[in-house]
């Protein structure tokens, strides 16, 4: 025998409640077309209203007439200006500036840049260079920052003041610096080892004249006001650049000369009397 399943009538306040709410749903559709309808038109309107005043020149006041550049030391400013591709475009004090600041970076003496709006027709670029870690002894002193990129600028530079990483006889020299950047492990390890000491202790930093690697990757130091070398391996933590300050600084109190500080070994400091 088949069993007949009935169903329990909708009661008439479901049926209401199901009226409201298609009748809801049907006034928001409603109201998001209005909505929509307005946009387009507003946006046609104004898009004929700036094609009409641009016309009779009257967009002439918000025109970008002039474009200050801040920030840059070594580079040349009009350069800078070029290679955004300013010149030559017609800018009004609303245009977006995206494209500019993305041929900006491609230039390595850049590592950021940034546009300020100066109302009503004036752009400031404000631009942060990449600063030299070291200038490496290679056919000629090649300055680096931190990162291993070349930075194609003059080394003498007067407001730089960077160590010379000497790596002679370690290896040729377009091993080391190919495609802008530097490729060899040890001088980069080198350069990240200049940086932190940069970063973590920059009164020593400054005291460093020079820095040679040799073939097995020994680090040698030389300091300004010191007379002798500081001795490095590759594994020496940059924490232990914390006590040459203070064996130096004793070493000028009891009247003692050194020619050598060798710090490879992990639990001293070995000083050699000159």
């Amino acid at each position: 025998m088949r069993r007949v399943v009935r169903r329990a009538p909708v009661s008439r306040h479901n049926r209401r409640v199901d009226r409201e709410r298609v009748a809801l749903r049907r006034r928001k559709a409603v109201r998001a077309g209005k909505l929509a309808l307005v946009a387009v038109a507003c946006g046609l309107a104004g898009y004929h209203a700036i094609r009409m005043a641009d016309a009779r020149g009257w967009l002439g006041l918000f025109r970008v007439r002039e474009v200050r550049v801040v920030g840059a030391q070594a580079a040349n400013p009009a350069v800078l200006v070029a290679e955004a591709g300013l010149m030559g475009d017609e800018l009004h004090y609303w245009s977006v500036l995206d494209a500019y600041i993305q041929r900006l970076r491609r230039d390595p003496l850049i590592e950021s840049a940034r546009f300020h709006r100066r109302f009503p027709n004036g752009l400031v670029l404000e631009v942060v260079e990449r600063r030299p870690i070291a200038l490496i002894d290679l056919d000629r002193l090649t300055p680096v920052d931190s990162t291993g990129i070349v930075l194609p600028v003059n080394p003498f530079h007067a407001r730089w003041d960077a160590p010379v990483l000497k790596v002679a006889g370690r290896t040729a020299t377009s091993r080391i610096v190919h495609g802008g950047r530097v490729r060899d492990e040890v001088v980069n390890d080198a350069i990240g080892w200049l940086t932190e000491v940069g970063r973590r202790y920059p009164e020593l930093a400054a005291e460093i004249s020079s820095l040679e690697i040799d073939r097995e990757g020994t680090l040698t130091l030389r300091l300004v006001h010191a007379p002798g070398e500081v001795l490095l391996a590759r594994e020496t933590p940059v924490d232990k650049m914390a006590l040459v300050d203070d064996v130096l600084r004793d070493l000028r109190k009891k009247g003692v000369t050194f020619t050598r500080l060798d710090l490879r070994f992990p639990d001293q400091i070995v000083v050699r009397r000159g």
